[in-house]
């Protein structure tokens, strides 16, 4: 189940985002989530898998227009990493936003497209 991200829920999606390479600093790993927050296109999803109570993945996501989405951010807690959990993500991502076109940036674009060919898309 993907939820929005609140304010509560800042250490969970900075702990989330901290398995990211370029995350490397708590400072700026609280500017990345800022970010998300003052800005009306960008949204931080958190993710809780079927069956579970606590939140275990995260997604960045742009809304760049009506029928398009920007994937900027996944994470997953590394104790589900390889059980195919970033491809349960964003199957619930484009459940969520069946009309909308995903594409990625720099950073998720291979991610994406493992997952697109996957789907057989």
């Amino acid at each position: 189940m993907l939820i929005p991200y609140r304010k509560e829920h800042q250490k969970i999606a900075a702990g989330l985002l901290s398995f990211h390479d370029k995350m490397e600093k708590y400072h700026s790993l609280l500017n990345e989530i800022e970010i998300y927050e003052q800005s009306n296109n960008l949204s931080l999803l958190l993710w809780i898998p079927t069956q579970e109570k606590n939140i275990q993945g995260l997604l960045g996501i742009e809304q760049e227009s009506a029928r398009m989405l920007v994937l900027h951010d996944i994470s997953i807690n590394p104790s589900l990493r390889g059980e195919g959990a970033g491809f349960l993500l964003l199957n619930e991502l484009q459940e969520n936003y069946s009309d909308c076109m995903i594409s990625g940036t720099n950073a998720t674009v291979a991610y994406l497209d493992k997952w697109k060919q996957k789907q057989g898309n």
